[in-house]
């Protein structure tokens, strides 16, 4: 459709209020190790799985094998997945974007099985929204220009009619150069009448 435009959201810090730090915590908590252990677990293996190279369950079993896991892989991903909640305002907003005319929602969000299957069950707006890309589920994460390009074809929008938003930096900085505009997160109160400023140009 001729003016359409795309809002393309991050998850974890924008649409989904998250903490990094407490899943960590949980882990290690589960492992027996100190959380300098369970970063440098993180560091080996974050881009396999947050790509889909390394399941959930394979995760789990890495993690086992070297530290021990006082728990089964259920109460891993509970823990896992303890510090995920739904930001309500913020898909509120979402949706309202979805249902205006003129307006697509995309997402992007670098994930893992994991936490993409507490997405998936706590986010119902999924089915609402014009695109939505889990790292894990198609092997590309940001700020790789791959991904940027999946979600524009996916909205059938050029680079020049759609906004990302996100509340990592560097992410930003790969959606804007591959031609997108560009909302670094920080807050709603910020963030909305940037995007709606956006919308008018």
């Amino acid at each position: 459709m001729k003016g359409m435009k795309a809002v393309i959201f991050d998850l974890g810090g924008v649409l989904v209020n998250y903490d990094g730090y407490d899943t960590f915590t949980a882990v290690s908590e589960m492992a027996g190790i100190s959380m300098e252990e369970m970063y440098h677990f993180y560091q080996q293996h974050d881009r396999d799985f947050g790509t889909g190279r390394l399941s959930g369950l394979d995760y789990y079993q890495k993690l086992d094998k070297a530290y021990g896991i006082s728990g089964s892989y259920e109460v891993f991903a509970t823990a896992f997945c303890r510090n995920q909640q739904r930001n309500e305002p913020a898909l509120a907003f979402a949706r309202d974007l979805q249902a205006r005319p003129h307006v697509k929602v995309g997402i992007i969000s670098n994930t893992n099985e994991v936490h993409a299957h507490w997405l998936r069950t706590h986010l119902p707006e999924f089915q609402q929204f014009s695109s939505v890309i889990l790292s894990n589920e198609v092997g590309l994460l940001k700020p790789d220009p791959a991904i940027f390009k999946l979600v524009l074809s996916q909205l059938n929008v050029p680079p020049a009619q759609a906004v990302f938003v996100d509340d990592a930096a560097e992410n930003v900085a790969g959606g804007t150069a591959v031609g997108l505009a560009g909302i670094h997160h920080t807050n709603w109160q910020l963030t909305r009448p940037a995007i709606e400023e956006w919308l008018q140009i």
